[in-house]
C-alpha cells in the first residue's frame, strides 16, 4: 500500500475507487480535500451505464457541481483503467487512485504513484487533522469495501499518527 503524504493532491481516479468511496459515504469529503479527476470512460461506467442507481445519481451531481472533474477520453473504446492511466500521463497529476489489484500491480511496474481508497481516506484524515474517534469512524465506514490488509494498515497508520 502506498501512502502519499503531501498536503495537496490532484488525482486521476478509476471507477472502482470512486464507487467504494461513494458507498462508504466519503466521496464528497475526499473531493473537498483533493482535486479529483475522472476520464469520460469512468463517467460512463459510474454514471451513464448505472443510470438511476443511487451511486450514479450522487456521482452525477458531484460532476455537475464540479466536485469531480471529467477530463479526456471520448472514444468509448478504452477501458476505464487505461483511460485513467492516459489521464495521469497527460500531466499535472500526483497519483492514480484505484483499488483494482491487477491495475495497481501494473501501475507499480510502471513506477506510477498510486493510492488505494484507504490511503486516500488516511490523507484526508491527516489533512483535516481529525480526532482519533472521527478518524477511526471514517475508516470503519470504508472497511466493508476494502481488503482486511488495507484496513489494518490504514488503522495502524492513523493510530501511530495520533500517538505522536
Amino acid at each position: 500500500i502506498l501512502f502519499i503524504t503531501i498536503y495537496y493532491m490532484k488525482i486521476a481516479m478509476d471507477a472502482d475507487c470512486l464507487i467504494k468511496l461513494t458507498k462508504a459515504g466519503l466521496k464528497e469529503e475526499v473531493c473537498r480535500s483533493m482535486t479529483v479527476f475522472i476520464p469520460s470512460e469512468v463517467k460512463r461506467e459510474t454514471v451513464d451505464q448505472a443510470a438511476g442507481l443511487p451511486d450514479a445519481i450522487c456521482i452525477s451531481e458531484n460532476i455537475k457541481t464540479r466536485l469531480i472533474h471529467v477530463k479526456g477520453g471520448t472514444s468509448g473504446s478504452q477501458k476505464g483503467e487505461n483511460a485513467v492511466l492516459d489521464l495521469y500521463r497527460s500531466g499535472g497529476f500526483d497519483a492514480v487512485a484505484s483499488d483494482d489489484h491487477r491495475f495497481l500491480k501494473y501501475l507499480k511496474g510502471l513506477g506510477v504513484p498510486f493510492a488505494v481508497p484507504a490511503a486516500v481516506v488516511v490523507f484526508i484524515i491527516k489533512h483535516r487533522k481529525l480526532g482519533k474517534q472521527e478518524a477511526e469512524d471514517r475508516l470503519l465506514a470504508l472497511k466493508p469495501y476494502i481488503s482486511e490488509e488495507q484496513y489494518a494498515v490504514a488503522m495502524i497508520t492513523i493510530r501511530q499518527e495520533k500517538t505522536r
